[in-house]
C-alpha cells in the first residue's frame, strides 16, 4: 500500500512537470526577422523603416530588422528614400503561423524610384541648366537641372522613357529599365555668326545663309541664327554682288564666314566727252586668253551703268564697246573703279587673204603700210580663199572638230603675226567666210549644206570656169558650232575681233517660188509665206556667236551686201537694223561697181565713188541708228573688170571713198579697204594718208 501511494505520487509529479514545461513552451515568443535589399543590385538597404503594428524598425547595416512584437494577422511597411514603399502581408509570408515555428524570417526586396543624373552639352562636355527633363507618360514627374546640370527624377517605374530638352539643343530620349542614374549629353542645334565683307570688314545685310533646307537672313549686323542644325553638314552663303561661299561644319554652335565681292557695279563713259556710253559686253576673265566667267551686256543704257556679276578673285575685267578700243582692267580686290573711261577707236583697216599670210615677207609689207600711214587694223583670213582649197583651215588648229576632219594646215603662223600687230599697236582681225567660200567643210560634211530637192546633190555657186562655191545651210547649227569654235579659237590666239563674211543665205536670181521648191534645207524655208523665219536663223546664230566671242574677248562684226544700206533684203536674209543688236559692227560692202542699176539720182555710182559712199554711208547710219552696233562700210580698192562700166581705181578714188565715210563721224566707226588680189593701187599709192 506505501508502495502504490509512492507510486501515484510520483505519477502526479511528473504530470505537473510536464505542464510546467508545456506551459513555459507556449509562453516563448517567435522572433520575426528580415533582410531588406536593393531590387536592382542586390546590395542590403540600411536605414530603411520597417513599421510592423504600432512599432517601427530600421534596417542595420546589413539590412537586417527583428523583432518579437508581431502578429500574424500584422502587415510590414517598408520605406526608404528613393525607393518604392512596399506593404507585406504577414500572414502571406512563409512560416507565419505554423506551430512549432520559434524564428520567422523574410527577406524581400524595394524597387528604386528616383533617377538622377547630370545634363551636359555633347560639344564641350559644360553642364547645362534649365534643362527639362520629364517622364513619357507621366507629367507629374519632370525635373529641371540646377547650374552643375544635375536633376532628380522621382516617382519612376521599373521601365521607363525619359526625354530630356533644353533650348538650342537637339532632345534626347532614352528608354531604360532598373536603374537610377542616367547622364545625358545633348547636343546644341544651333549655328549662329556674322557674315562680313572678306576686304572691308564690314558686316554684309541680307545675305541667305543656308544649311540643306535650313534658312536664314543676315540683319542689319551681318548676323544670323540657324535652329535645328545637324551635328555636321555645310553652310552656304549667298548674298546680292559675292561671291557665293559653301563652308563644311562639324560639332560647332558659331560659324562667321567672309565673303567676297564678285560683283562690279559701274559706269562706262566716253573718255573724250564723258558721255555715257550706252552698249557694251562687260566681261571678267581669269586671263587675258580665258573665256568670260562672269558676263553683262548693256543695251541703249541711259546712264552706261552695269552690273557685272561672277568677278573671280584674280584676273581681268574687259569692257568691248562698239566704236572703242578695248579696256582691260587688271582685277585688284576690294579696289575697282566705279567709272571706266573708254577711249573712242576709228578702225581704218586693210585686207589680206590667208595666202598673204603665209608669206611673212609679204605680211612685213602691209604691217609696215600700216605703220606709216592712218591706218591702224589689218583684216587677215584664217581660212582658205584658193580655189584648190577653199575653206581650209590655215593654222594648226585645236578645235576638235577640225583636227577630226583634217581640215586644217599649219600655213601660217599666227603667233608671230600677231604679237608684231601686237607690238605695233595694230588692232587685228580674223575674218571666217561662213556659208559659202568653205567647200572643205562641205566637201567632209555634204549633209550640212543645202541641197538640191532634184537630185540630193549640194548647191554650189559657179561664177566662173572652173570656180565653185559650196554653199552650207545656215539653219544646220553643226555649221553654227564649227565656225563659233573657230571663231573663240582665234580671239585665244590674240585676234581683237572676229569677221564673218557670207553670212546669209544665197542670193538667188529666181523667183522666191523657185527658192523654195529647189533648195533643201535642214529645216523648212519659204521665201514666199514665212520669209522672217529666213531673217530669224540669221539672227539666231549672230546672238549665239555674239556671246560666244564677246565671251572670249573679241569685238565681233558681220559683213553683208552693200545694197542692204537701203533696207532688208531678200533672199539673203540681211536687215542691218535687226543684225545690229547682235554684233558689234555690221560692214556693208557698197562698192560703187556693184550699183549696176545706180544709186538714187546717181546713174553710174562707179564713176562717183564720194558721192556713191555718201549715201551709202547715210543710208546704211540711218539703218542703224537705234542699233547696239556700229556701222563699218568696206570701201573698194580694186578695179572690177565685171562692171557694165569699168574704172579704174587708184588713190583718189579709193580717198574719195575715205573721205566721204568719215566726213559722217555719226554714221559709221571706221572703214576697211578691200581687194581680193591683195594689190591695192590705192593704199599703197597715197589713198591711206601719212600716220599723224
Amino acid at each position: 500500500m506505501v508502495l502504490f501511494t509512492r507510486r501515484i505520487v510520483r505519477f502526479w509529479i511528473l504530470c505537473a512537470l510536464i505542464v510546467a514545461v508545456l506551459a513555459g513552451c507556449a509562453a516563448q515568443p517567435v522572433i520575426l526577422t528580415g533582410v531588406v535589399t536593393d531590387a536592382y543590385t542586390g546590395a542590403p538597404l540600411s536605414g530603411v523603416t520597417v513599421a510592423i503594428g504600432e512599432q517601427t524598425l530600421t534596417t542595420d547595416e546589413q539590412g537586417r530588422f527583428q523583432t518579437e512584437r508581431w502578429r500574424p494577422e500584422d502587415t510590414l511597411a517598408l520605406q526608404a528614400p528613393a525607393y518604392e514603399p512596399l506593404n507585406l502581408p504577414l500572414a502571406d509570408q512563409p512560416g507565419v503561423g505554423q506551430s512549432g515555428v520559434f524564428t520567422v524570417t523574410i527577406t524581400t526586396s524595394l524597387r528604386p524610384n528616383v533617377l538622377s543624373g547630370v545634363v551636359t552639352d555633347l560639344y564641350t562636355g559644360q553642364p547645362i541648366s534649365g534643362a527639362q527633363v520629364r517622364l513619357e507618360g507621366n507629367e507629374a514627374a519632370q525635373a529641371v537641372t540646377d547650374d552643375a546640370g544635375a536633376y532628380t527624377l522621382t516617382g519612376v517605374p521599373e521601365s521607363f522613357t525619359v526625354t530630356v530638352s533644353a533650348p538650342d539643343y537637339a532632345p534626347a530620349t532614352e528608354t531604360i529599365a532598373r536603374a537610377t542614374a542616367l547622364d545625358v549629353s545633348l547636343r546644341p542645334n544651333t549655328l549662329s555668326g556674322v557674315v562680313t565683307n572678306v576686304y572691308t570688314g564690314q558686316p554684309v545685310a541680307g545675305a541667305k545663309v543656308t544649311v540643306g533646307e535650313l534658312s536664314a537672313t543676315t540683319g542689319v549686323d551681318g548676323t544670323y541664327r540657324l535652329r535645328e542644325i545637324p551635328e555636321r553638314g555645310e553652310l552656304t552663303v549667298e548674298a546680292e554682288g559675292f561671291a557665293a561661299v559653301t563652308q563644311p561644319f562639324t560639332r560647332t554652335t558659331a560659324l562667321d564666314v567672309a565673303i567676297r565681292p564678285d560683283t562690279l557695279f559701274g559706269q562706262l563713259v566716253d573718255a573724250t566727252t564723258g558721255q555715257p556710253v550706252p552698249n557694251a559686253a562687260i566681261i571678267a576673265t581669269e586671263t587675258l586668253t580665258s573665256t568670260a566667267v562672269g558676263f553683262v551686256r548693256i543695251n541703249d543704257s541711259v546712264e552706261g551703268r552695269f552690273r557685272l556679276p561672277n568677278l573671280p578673285e584674280r584676273g581681268f575685267v574687259q569692257v568691248l564697246a562698239p566704236g572703242y578700243a578695248k579696256k582691260v582692267i587688271p582685277i585688284e580686290p576690294g579696289n575697282m573703279p566705279e567709272q571706266i573711261a573708254l577711249e573712242p577707236f576709228y578702225v581704218r583697216g586693210i585686207y589680206i587673204t590667208a595666202a598673204v599670210a603665209s608669206v611673212p615677207r609679204l605680211v612685213d609689207r602691209f604691217l609696215d603700210l600700216i605703220d606709216r600711214t592712218e591706218l591702224n587694223a589689218i583684216v587677215i583670213d584664217i581660212k582658205s580663199d584658193l580655189r584648190d582649197d577653199l575653206g581650209k583651215v590655215y593654222y594648226d588648229s585645236q578645235v576638235p572638230l577640225v583636227r577630226e576632219l583634217g581640215l586644217s594646215t599649219p600655213k601660217v603662223d599666227f603667233a608671230s603675226i600677231l604679237a608684231k600687230a601686237k607690238e605695233r599697236g595694230i588692232y587685228t582681225i580674223a575674218r571666217v567666210q561662213l556659208f559659202s567660200h568653205d567647200n572643205a567643210l562641205s566637201d567632209a560634211r555634204p549633209e550640212w549644206s543645202i541641197r538640191l530637192r532634184s537630185t540630193g546633190e549640194v548647191y554650189a555657186d559657179y561664177p566662173g570656169p572652173g570656180i565653185r562655191y559650196a554653199y552650207l545651210d545656215p539653219t544646220n547649227q553643226n555649221v553654227w558650232d564649227y565656225n563659233i569654235a573657230l571663231a573663240v579659237e582665234a580671239a585665244q590666239m590674240g585676234f581683237d575681233e572676229i569677221n564673218f563674211d557670207y553670212i546669209r543665205f544665197p542670193d538667188w536670181f529666181g523667183t522666191r517660188a523657185e527658192f523654195r521648191d529647189k533648195l533643201l534645207f535642214s529645216e523648212p524655208i519659204d521665201p514666199v509665206d514665212n520669209p522672217g523665219r529666213m531673217f530669224e536663223v540669221i539672227l539666231e546664230f549672230m546672238q549665239r556667236a555674239h556671246y560666244a566671242v564677246n565671251a572670249a574677248g573679241a569685238f565681233m562684226s558681220v559683213d553683208v551686201f552693200g545694197r542692204v544700206v537701203n533696207g532688208p533684203s531678200l533672199t539673203i536674209a540681211q536687215d542691218m537694223t535687226r543684225m545690229g543688236e547682235f554684233t558689234d559692227y555690221v560692214c556693208p560692202m557698197p562698192y560703187p561697181s556693184l550699183w549696176w542699176s545706180g544709186l538714187e539720182n546717181i546713174a553710174v555710182p562707179v564713176k562717183f565713188p564720194y558721192e556713191t559712199l555718201k549715201i551709202a554711208v547715210r543710208n546704211g547710219g540711218r539703218q542703224m541708228a537705234a542699233s547696239y552696233a556700229k556701222q563699218r562700210p568696206w570701201l573698194q580698192d580694186h578695179t572690177d573688170p565685171w562692171a557694165p562700166v569699168v574704172v579704174e581705181y587708184g588713190p583718189a578714188e579709193v580717198r574719195a571713198q575715205i573721205d566721204a565715210t568719215e566726213e559722217q563721224p555719226e554714221a559709221a566707226a571706221g572703214w576697211l579697204l578691200y581687194d581680193s588680189a591683195n594689190i591695192y593701187k590705192g593704199a599703197f599709192n597715197g589713198a591711206a594718208r601719212p600716220a599723224p
